[in-house]
């Protein structure tokens, strides 16, 4: 009989333990049901978007419609995946993100987008200006997002966090450790002279040789890591560049978005630059470099470690 009891306490504080740990996923993880209820509660929200356009989201989105794969970046960060409900075939980070619905790619098929009802749609205004438009036409909730350096995506994760109800503390946190590490950057980095700056190049394409320029991401990170981009005369952010004026520059260190490291050292004509000759390659994911969200912090520390070697031997 002893033993019977014993078995049947495990059984009930098994159970109730069970219950306790449902009960805590609900209250306490991002996006349960508690929480959304909790923030729900600070709507509506009324907002003035990229395009100038004031924007009132009546009561917390619960299904939401990504059209660029950097908002749909920020919203996983923010927990709020759970209510995307539709993406378009370039979200593909994170990876659970492929999973979504599609909406289109370049080209949205807005029929199927006013079908799925969506509480909002983010997009980013300079890109698909024409889109956000048209939707809004159709009677489409749209918030356009359009942040042109690193300190802008920040305030656009905050302006997305706020749209959609996300958890205060979670984007604060968020911005906060983004901030953090971007600023170790800068401690070893802000105070290099001009002088002694490495020369970086970037190739975005190789036939033709295509780089980055002013008012580009990849730009302003090259320089927050304390390099300098050769392509930083071009009046074009995406200029061609000629193989001529990339070998008189002589870049040290070059960058490929384009995984093509076999094909870059073997160029017969680029065997004398100095990035070449000493072998400082580097194939890089070119997400990290040129989609306005959080990764490009990610982007801004490799590039850090390509340059830092060069610095710490004075080359």
């Amino acid at each position: 009989m002893s033993m019977i009891l014993k078995t049947r306490s495990c059984s009930l504080y098994r159970a109730l333990g069970i219950l306790l740990l449902v009960i805590l996923m609900f209250v306490l993880v991002p996006g349960g049901a508690w929480s959304l209820d909790e923030h729900a509660q600070a709507f509506p929200v009324t907002i003035k978007d990229s395009t100038g356009n004031t924007v009132v989201i009546p009561s917390l989105p619960r299904r939401i419609i990504s059209i660029a794969p950097s908002n749909t970046e920020i919203l996983y960060a923010l927990g709020a995946g759970d209510r995307v409900i539709g993406v378009t075939t370039a979200c593909d980070y994170p990876p659970e993100a492929r999973q979504k619905e599609k909406v289109g790619d370049v080209n949205l098929n807005f029929e199927k987008i006013v079908s799925m009802r969506p509480d909002v749609v983010l997009g980013v205004a300079s890109l698909q200006g024409a889109a956000i438009e048209r939707l809004r036409r159709l009677g489409i909730p749209v918030v356009a997002v359009d942040p042109k350096t690193v300190d802008e995506v920040l305030g656009a994760i905050e302006l997305v966090g706020r749209v959609v109800g996300a958890d205060r503390e979670r984007v604060q946190s968020l911005i906060k450790a983004l901030v953090g590490r971007k600023e170790r950057v800068l401690a070893a980095t802000s105070r290099i002279p001009e002088t002694a700056r490495p020369r970086v190049f970037v190739e975005i394409w190789h036939e033709p040789l295509m780089t980055a320029g002013p008012g580009t991401f990849v730009d302003e990170i090259i320089q927050l890591a304390g390099g300098k981009n050769i392509a930083f005369d071009s009046g074009n952010p995406w200029p061609q560049f000629s193989e001529e004026l990339l070998i008189e520059r002589d870049p040290e260190i070059i960058v490929l978005t384009c995984h093509n490291l076999e094909q870059v050292m073997s160029e017969a004509s680029w065997q004398g630059i100095s990035a070449v000759k000493n072998r400082r390659v580097y194939e890089i994911d070119p997400d990290i470099l040129v989609r306005p969200g959080p990764r490009l912090i990610d982007g801004l520390e490799v590039m850090a470690r390509y340059i830092r070697p060069l610095i710490a031997v004075g080359r």
